[in-house]
């Protein structure tokens, strides 16, 4: 009976002793890392915000991650104040932590967001943009040195005061003078709009009635001459085989048109119908009747006679085409070769 409990005490003692090894190994690694001063330190969103200026090297150094960056901005609790103010701001200065603005901003910024705009900092504005802009941007130009700083766009104020906490949700990014409909009017306070304008290629007669031939290279490899051109076959393109590149460059191609009934169609996708496609005999045939007896110009793609954008869409602006069949649908609506008495879908279908 002893030989018996001393043999299952000895058995127990050996299935203990990997666990207090452990144990004691880890005893051991704690209390040299106390000694070492390299316990590291727990950050949560108070120690985070009370001490901004580290969060760089703690992301850098595998810390803390991207997602643990409190957002200091739109608080009503007052913790997110000591991320930006050593004190209490007031009439004497707003008792920034560092008084290179960007920098403050960049703590987080540079480590948080990817900069999908651009932020002009450091540049400093023409004449020409300062009489533009409104005076609450001249003065924030003006605080920060002179040239674009963070403040010139973003009115930090705003986010710090109670009474416009209900403004987060039309102005989240507190631009200055917002909230706005789209982001790049916020860059007219002092851009001139006039020098942004993207090129129409459709508009392509001057006030005079002149032809602006060089619009005509938008979408020709060559500009066409008019008194020569009889059809499509007589024109040159800067793509080869798929001409709906031509307009989807700028205009987001869909299948259409869509409606309910247009589901029913054997071509039908869950967006609507593919009308980019050879047409059928009897369509084709159809279009040619069109064509023949409405006065309609419907023309296919040269390389695989597959209807596309200008099938339907007159890209030309009224006065371009020398021959009245072509011309039509011209400045219409969404420029459509809509034949008279009829719509458009009558050209290739019988109701």
């Amino acid at each position: 009976m002893s030989v018996s409990v001393w043999g299952n005490g000895v058995r127990a003692s050996w299935l203990l002793w990997p666990a207090a090894l452990l144990m004691v190994v880890w005893g051991l690694s704690q209390a040299a890392s106390s000694a070492s001063g390299e316990v590291k330190k727990v950050w949560d969103e108070k120690s985070l915000l009370s001490n901004v200026g580290e969060i760089p090297r703690l992301v850098r150094q595998g810390e803390i991650g991207v997602e643990q960056i409190p957002d200091p901005h739109w608080r009503d609790d007052g913790q997110g104040c000591s991320a930006c103010h050593a004190g209490m701001p007031d009439k004497t200065g707003a008792k920034l932590l560092v008084e290179d603005v960007n920098q403050l901003c960049n703590n987080c910024h540079d480590t948080v967001s990817v900069h999908n705009y651009i932020h002009a900092v450091g540049m400093a504005p023409s004449a020409a943009k300062r009489t533009r802009m409104p005076e609450d941007f001249r003065q924030a130009i003006k605080r920060g040195g002179g040239v674009v700083t963070c403040i010139a766009c973003h009115d930090l104020p705003m986010q710090c005061n109670k009474a416009r906490l209900p403004e987060k949700g039309l102005n989240p990014r507190f631009f200055r003078g917002g909230p706005y409909r789209a982001r790049t009017d916020l860059c007219f306070n002092c851009h001139d709009p006039g020098h942004y304008q993207r090129l129409n290629p459709h508009d392509q007669i001057s006030d005079e009635g002149e032809l602006l031939g060089e619009r005509c290279l938008v979408c020709h490899s060559i500009a066409p001459n008019r008194r020569e051109v009889r059809s499509i076959d007589d024109v040159n393109f800067n793509v080869i085989d798929d001409l709906t590149k031509l307009c989807t460059g700028c205009h987001p191609w869909r299948p259409h048109p869509g409606g309910g009934w247009a589901h029913f169609a054997p071509n039908s996708t869950a967006a609507g119908p593919n009308h980019l496609v050879q047409p059928t005999p009897e369509i084709l045939k159809r279009m040619q009747q069109s064509a023949a007896t409405r006065g309609v110009v419907l023309p296919l793609e040269r390389s695989s006679g597959r209807i596309f954008c200008a099938t339907c869409h007159n890209p030309h602006e009224r006065g371009v085409q020398r021959h009245a069949e072509a011309d039509r649908g011209a400045d219409g609506y969404k420029r459509l070769r809509v034949p008279p008495g009829g719509p458009v879908c009558s050209n290739c279908h019988d109701k």
